[in-house]
């Protein structure tokens, strides 16, 4: 059966479903089944534990994403774990979203090399301001489910006498033994105590908020370990967290390590949230097919069986990858333009107009053949492909050979098989993925 496209697009860009009568087991399934891969949850047991509780309580669960206002936009990388939550909100939870603008004028060291550049607090919140209207393309922060924070409102009073009861029971150990603080060491590069203190901050902002389960990417793992931690020392019970792998950049690059490079500003590979929808639209489709079937994961509400499903048929060629890219397009775009499939449809109408027809349905190197008079269309199909007669029928059943009709290709029938070849007079035929074949009732000089 050949995949339906137009069936996947339209539950993609139908309004959102309520999750909330979802078993809290279906919610942490459909939690997992998007988090990173490998240790990506942490405890897996623990959150399951905290979902069942909050159905027997009547309780929500307080979600918790932190975002340092470094900068003054944000890619769609940054918007993984926003999207995310917009999932676990429909399941009937909360979202604490706090603005670092604290921890920014400090900067989180994960993955550095070297000391992010010192920001003032004026710098902090124009960022912030810019944030929260990118934010909101993908999050309601007007819902009673969302209440927006900034971290300065509880860290810029805390006393020096207080943080040194939170941080009593914090090993140093812990700290240091960092991957990454301890790169900058080996190489005499410069670690500050304040860069050391950042995970201990963000720590701060969980026990405020008494956070069930943080949120955030995978370079954010060791940084909610120490939260944990932090609870822990308050005498807390510890919140759990999700982490959600990073998004690969537009180029499909990959490090000396092999692996695709993660989206990024200074890499030239990014697309930024507040792009306009002509952006958006034109910039997805330049994406690798390797990184299209990760942003069709991290990016839209595909299940994992369908996105296999629509993989597969690619592979065989029931769905052109060009096809596929193209809903990736319009449901991204659709996603950041607030909801608004229109600014989808204008930003192809337009992309289209620029560079042309959407698709050639005759290629340039299809095969022109003479048909023999007195032969079956199914001793015609042998000869041209050079495969067997049960070859043939087994192509024909898994819908592999084709018969371009107007503006599409029609799966052929098995019954056609036994028709006077004539009947393929004008046609073209396409066999498997790549093979095109126009059939000629003459000679072909």
């Amino acid at each position: 059966m050949a995949f339906d496209l137009a069936a996947l697009e339209e539950r993609l860009l139908a309004p959102l479903p309520d999750l909330s009568g979802l078993s809290p087991q279906e919610q942490f399934d459909l939690i997992r089944e998007k988090a990173g891969s490998g240790e990506s949850i942490v405890t897996p047991s623990g959150l399951l534990e905290r979902l069942k509780e909050s159905r027997a309580q009547g309780r929500p669960l307080r979600f918790k994403l932190g975002i340092d206002a470094t900068a003054a936009s944000i890619h769609l990388g940054h918007a993984i774990p926003l999207v995310n939550l917009r999932r676990i909100l429909r399941m009937g939870h909360r979202l604490d979203l706090i603005f670092g603008d604290f921890t920014a004028m400090v900067g989180d060291p994960s993955g550095r090399v070297e000391e992010r550049p010192a920001l003032d607090e004026a710098q902090v919140r124009a960022n912030a301001g810019v944030f929260t209207g990118q934010a909101a393309r993908v999050l309601d922060l007007a819902s009673p489910q969302v209440t927006v924070h900034y971290n300065s409102s509880w860290l810029g009073k805390l006393s020096l006498s207080d943080w040194l009861k939170v941080t009593r029971g914090i090993g140093m150990g812990s700290l240091l033994q960092r991957e990454d603080f301890r790169r900058r060491l080996d190489a005499g590069a410069a670690l500050s105590l304040a860069e050391a203190e950042y995970p201990l901050l963000m720590g701060y902002d969980s026990v405020t908020l008494r956070t069930d389960v943080e949120v955030g990417g995978i370079d954010q793992f060791l940084n909610f370990h120490i939260c944990r931690g932090m609870m822990e020392a308050a005498g807390q019970r510890p919140e759990s967290f999700v982490c959600f792998d990073l998004l690969p950049g537009t180029t499909g690059e990959r490090d000396a390590q092999g692996r695709l490079k993660k989206m990024s500003k200074t890499g030239a590979n990014h697309i930024p949230v507040a792009a306009d929808p002509a952006e958006h639209y034109a910039k997805v489709l330049s994406v690798p097919d390797e990184v299209m079937w990760i942003w069709y994961r991290e990016l839209t509400e595909i299940r994992s069986g369908e996105l296999a499903e629509l993989r597969a048929a690619a592979e065989r060629g029931d769905v052109h990858p060009k096809d596929a890219k193209r809903l990736l397009a319009r449901v991204v775009t659709t996603l950041f333009a607030r909801g608004e499939r229109s600014a989808a449809r204008d930003a192809e109408e337009a992309f289209d107009q620029k560079f042309g027809a959407r698709k050639v349905l005759v290629p340039d190197d299809t095969r022109s053949l003479r048909l023999e008079a007195g032969v079956k269309v199914l001793d015609a199909l042998r000869a041209a492909t050079g495969e067997s007669a049960s070859q043939v029928r087994r192509l024909i059943q898994q819908k592999g050979i084709q018969v371009l009709e107007g503006e599409a290709y029609v799966p052929m029938e098995e019954a056609a098989l036994l028709r006077p070849s004539e009947d393929l007079a004008g046609k073209v035929v396409k066999v498997g993925k790549r093979q095109y074949l126009r059939f000629e009732s003459k000679s072909i000089n």
